[in-house]
């Protein structure tokens, strides 16, 4: 599943699954633990990859193309800044989801450090 978001008058597809979030640590250093943390003090370094790294995921699971760069995606948000906050609601709604779906057996996945639902 993905989402489309517009930025700067262009369609983009985004997704934030497993993948995307194993290119985002592998390009900043971050590990599986980190993503907990992911919202708190987000460097623009880490806002930018976060996208960069959606969009890709976005573009394979949908078949197109994507040949961004961290540049690229930087310049797109100097032209559409609002953008940001767009895929961040976007990357807080499917990784939030992750966590809440029920698996195969019923029981209610919580994040950690939350009460499960009975």
């Amino acid at each position: 599943m993905y989402e489309v978001v517009v930025i700067n008058k262009t369609d983009y597809p985004i997704r934030f699954g497993m993948n995307s979030l194993r290119l985002f640590c592998k390009d900043t250093g971050r590990t599986l633990q980190d993503l907990d943390k992911l919202g708190q003090d987000m460097s623009l370094d880490d806002a930018c990859y976060l996208i960069l790294n959606g969009i890709k995921d976005g573009c394979r699971v949908s078949g197109k193309e994507c040949s961004l760069d961290i540049d690229q995606v930087a310049d797109l948000l100097d032209e559409d800044f609002e953008a940001l906050n767009k895929v961040l609601e976007v990357f807080s709604e499917q990784f939030s989801a992750k966590f809440s779906e029920e698996d195969k057996e019923g029981n209610v996945k919580a994040p950690k450090g939350a009460k499960a639902k009975k």
